[in-house]
């Protein structure tokens, strides 16, 4: 019998702030101000998204930890001068730095999450720029995803390792040019990223890329990915970016009990903010 390091398995979505969740995933009449507090009464861990998009205002999560209860992980996304035109300065730095830190106080900030895009290669000064980008952020968790295949070697694995970088799995369709489905890891915390396999439509926008509902089976493939990292990583996170539809928070709350049934105690309890109000019925 395989024993599993104690480990916490934290599941849940990109981003919460849906118009189209209103229905399958929170009641109807579900206003937009509360969306947050909903999310966080079913859910252990939230990826902000908005955040590559447009810079986090200094304010933006002050209020967090008391609408959240203070107790669900959070991981904020960097903005794209990070990731896409990679020129950063340090007052980009200090504006995520200032914002997270009511996160940071609570014990709920997890990582920062840099998301390179497919056209961003293992090339020496590609190498060059994540020295630098782990650089800006020398004392803050980091997880890097990466949308090409060239980042998957061994030596790359062990390069990221040496930096105290997360490389984060990635599951997609299966082309050519993106990244094996196999689990990663090269330091804590374990990360994975789940896309939907949306092959047909991957290069047809965000909306059509990610409009994709996992099945029972290929969720069974991911957790046998899970079921290996929880033997390296005594935290993992697991977060579905499939938003379209609901289509996230439905497959997340599929993909919970499924480890409640295999890996038993690896989900953290229900907290003292959960509230039981909360309509749940559409999620199962």
């Amino acid at each position: 019998m395989i024993e599993y390091l104690k480990m916490t398995v934290y599941v849940g979505t990109s981003g919460f702030h849906y118009k189209e969740w209103i229905g399958p995933v929170y009641p109807p009449g579900t206003k937009s101000s509360t969306m947050l507090e909903r999310f966080a009464g079913m859910f252990h861990a939230l990826e902000i998204n908005s955040t590559f998009y447009r810079p986090p205002s200094k304010d933006m999560f002050k209020k967090y930890p008391d609408r959240t209860g203070g107790e669900m992980k959070i991981v904020v996304k960097l903005h794209g001068v990070f990731t896409h035109t990679r020129n950063a300065g340090s007052g980009d730095v200090a504006t995520f730095d200032e914002a997270v830190k009511p996160l940071v106080n609570t014990g709920q900030f997890v990582c920062y999450l840099a998301q390179f895009p497919q056209s961003f290669h293992n090339t020496g000064d590609a190498r060059k720029y994540i020295e630098k980008l782990k650089d800006m952020f020398p004392d803050i968790p980091l997880v890097c995803e990466f949308r090409h295949k060239s980042w998957w070697d061994k030596d790359m694995l062990e390069f990221l390792k040496t930096l105290s970088i997360s490389m984060s799995t990635v599951d997609g369709p299966e082309i050519e040019s993106l990244p094996p489905g196999g689990a990663t890891f090269t330091c804590n915390p374990a990360y994975v990223r789940l896309h939907g396999r949306n092959k047909d439509n991957w290069y047809d926008g965000a909306e059509e890329r990610y409009r994709y509902k996992y099945k029972r089976s290929e969720l069974e493939g991911i957790l046998k990915k899970v079921q290996k990292l929880v033997l390296k990583s005594d935290e993992v996170f697991v977060v579905f970016n499939n938003h379209p539809l609901g289509n996230a928070p439905i497959n997340a709350n599929e993909f919970i009990e499924m480890l409640r049934e295999v890996l038993p105690g690896s989900i953290p309890p229900a907290g003292k903010f959960r509230p039981n109000e909360i309509e749940q019925t559409s999620l199962f």
